[in-house]
């Protein structure tokens, strides 16, 4: 009996010196992690009934990245919308004063001006097929083709090139000045978005969102935020343009013979490509006050996430001196228990006989 009893006795005190072995070098282990990671082996363990408010402070940080991500490449796409629209208007200016120079009369600089207004289209629709990141700038939530269609090249949708569009109302060109107020109003038809026929402007002309489609391209920027964004090259500020300088592309001016004919002519296309630059300068400078607004929340959204991580940090994190003190405590408890558990097991009855 009293053998049995030393031996029980013996096993509980082997399993105890065990389990503590175990629960120090469980210890030593999240000392080292905290020691290498200066937070928190286990955290929400650690904080108790504070795990709560680390968990907030971590969502709130997790969902102001997110908004700072997207509003970074929102940031870059107004950007580059402003400025390409600032580059579409520098185009037009060129050509609006290479036409008040040369007047209704057209008579000297007729061809220079048609030359201008040609290569302007050709600039023009380079600039508004621009692409962020795979999407079109100007085709609005249509966004995967090219906004303009080439000048001479073909549409699929109506097998007409937009050249060929112009060229074919022009025709031989006004002979007086009601002739010509009538071909300039077939063409203000074309470059008006939503008609139907093959040769009319979102059939032709434009390949993005038509005008029967509403929405626009919009972004959360925060949690109780949201903006509607963008500028479509069917807006009436992009048609106006492009309707002023195809109708001054389409003849040389000193070509129509009747007076009152020409500057009929001129005029219309004149008044189109004026009009349409200052429609144009309205929508980049809206674009650069949603780009400005974007870049004001970032710093926002920032400075907030920047404020969370540091509560976190205070929450979640230890004092590395306290974790190297805590580690070399453990290292020598733990040491100190392997050496009695050494010396215990060498124990033997045979050594007091």
């Amino acid at each position: 009996m009293i053998a049995m009893t030393r031996t029980s006795g013996s096993l509980q005190s082997t399993l105890t010196r065990t389990r503590l072995i175990g629960e120090l070098d469980r210890k030593l282990g999240e000392a080292g992690t905290e020691m290498s990671t200066n937070r928190k082996a286990d955290v929400y363990r650690s904080l108790g009934t504070r795990s709560a408010e680390a968990l907030t402070l971590r969502s709130n940080t997790k969902r102001l990245e997110g908004f700072a991500l997207s509003n970074e490449l929102l940031s870059y796409r107004l950007d580059s919308g402003t400025k390409a629209l600032g580059e579409i208007r520098s185009t037009v200016s060129g050509v609006l004063d290479l036409a008040a120079q040369t007047g209704a009369n057209g008579l000297i600089q007729g061809k220079e001006l048609q030359a201008a207004a040609r290569a302007a289209i050709e600039q023009i629709i380079g600039q508004a097929n621009r692409t962020v990141q795979g999407s079109a700038l100007f085709g609005g939530l249509d966004s995967g083709n090219l906004t303009l269609q080439p000048w001479d090249q073909a549409n699929p949708r109506s097998g007409l090139a937009p050249s060929d569009v112009v060229s074919g109302i022009y025709g031989a060109g006004p002979v007086d000045a009601a002739d010509a107020a009538a071909i300039a109003n077939q063409i203000a038809a074309v470059f008006t978005p939503g008609g139907t026929a093959p040769g009319d402007f979102e059939q032709t002309f434009y390949n993005g969102s038509p005008v029967s489609e509403t929405g626009r391209l919009t972004a959360r920027i925060d949690a109780d935020e949201t903006i509607e964004y963008g500028v479509q090259a069917n807006d009436p500020g992009m048609t106006e343009i492009l309707r002023g300088l195809a109708m001054l592309a389409a003849t040389d001016i000193a070509d129509i013979a009747d007076p009152e004919a020409r500057k009929v002519w001129f005029d219309e296309g004149f008044g189109a490509l004026s009009t349409g630059s200052e429609k144009l300068l309205a929508a980049e400078t809206r674009m650069g006050a949603q780009a400005a607004r974007v870049n004001e929340l970032r710093e926002s959204q920032e400075l907030r996430i920047n404020l969370y991580r540091s509560q976190t940090d205070a929450l979640e994190g230890v004092d590395p001196y306290e974790a190297a003190t805590r580690l070399t405590q453990l290292q020598t408890q733990l040491e100190a228990t392997y050496a009695v558990t050494a010396r215990l097991s060498k124990l033997s009855f045979l050594n007091y006989l």
